[in-house]
């Protein structure tokens, strides 16, 4: 015979499953994503010395122009 509650719970345990599986395949991407980021900090940083070699070039472009 048919038994609802034994239908319940295989069906609730079925999903369950399917839920952690989500959940872990959104945990490898976001430490994907998170390797990303680090990887784009690390070449946007620029230091002191960089921005005022910047600054002097600019300066220098904007007087051989006029």
């Amino acid at each position: 015979m048919f038994d609802i509650n034994g239908f319940m719970i295989v069906l609730l345990s079925v999903i369950i499953i399917c839920l952690l599986f989500i959940m872990y395949v959104m945990y490898v991407r976001i430490q994907q994503l998170l390797t990303e980021v680090d990887a784009l900090t690390g070449r946007m940083e620029i230091t002191g010395s960089e921005l005022e070699q910047l600054t002097r070039n600019v300066e220098e472009y904007k007087r051989m122009r006029g």
